[in-house]
C-alpha cells in the first residue's frame, strides 16, 4: 500500500472513530487530498471532486475538512490575501509558495527548533509550526526570464 492509500485510510478510519458516516462524497473528498500533492483551498477540492460526485456540496467540503483538520491529519494553511490551503502531508517539512501563481509544494527537509527547546527556553509552548519559503517558482521563473531579453530591455 503506497504513501497515499494509507494517509486515505487513515483518514477515514479516523472519520469514522469520530462518529461520522463515510458517505461517498467524504470517500471521494479523502481519497483526493491523499493523493493530492498540491494544497487545494475548499472550492478547489469541491470542484475537483464535484466532477465524480455531481451532488456534493460546498458544506460537505468544508465539513470534511474541519473534521479532518482538528484531528490533526491534515493542516489548514491560512493566508490574508487568498482562500485558506488545505495540505495532507502533516510531517515536517518546508511549504515553497509562489508569489507570482500561488502554488505550493512541499520540500522535504526538516528544518526546525523542537518544541520542547522552545518551552525549556522560554516558556512558549508550540502547538503548531509552519515554515514557508517566498519565492517563485520554476515554470514562473522560466516566464520571467523570457520575457526580458539579452540586452535588459522588455521583449514585447
Amino acid at each position: 500500500m503506497g504513501r497515499s492509500e494509507e494517509r486515505g485510510k487513515r483518514m477515514q478510519n479516523a472519520l469514522r472513530a469520530a462518529g461520522s458516516r463515510i458517505s461517498s462524497q467524504r470517500r471521494a473528498i479523502v481519497e483526493y487530498l491523499s493523493s493530492c500533492v498540491s494544497h487545494p483551498s475548499a472550492r478547489q477540492i469541491f470542484h475537483e471532486v464535484r466532477k465524480k460526485q455531481p451532488d456534493l456540496s460546498l458544506a460537505t467540503v468544508y465539513n470534511t475538512l474541519g473534521v479532518l483538520a482538528r484531528m490533526g491529519l491534515i493542516k489548514v494553511m491560512q493566508f490574508d490575501s487568498s482562500d485558506n490551503r488545505y495540505e495532507p502531508n502533516t510531517a515536517p517539512h518546508i511549504n515553497l509558495i509562489c508569489v507570482s501563481c500561488g502554488t505550493i509544494e512541499d520540500l522535504e527537509l526538516e528544518i526546525q527548533i523542537h518544541p520542547e527547546e522552545i518551552k525549556a527556553e522560554i516558556g512558549f509552548e508550540v502547538q503548531d509550526s509552519r515554515l514557508e519559503y517566498y519565492g517563485l517558482c520554476a515554470h514562473c521563473r522560466r516566464k520571467r526570464e523570457s520575457r526580458f531579453s539579452g540586452d535588459g530591455e522588455f521583449a514585447e
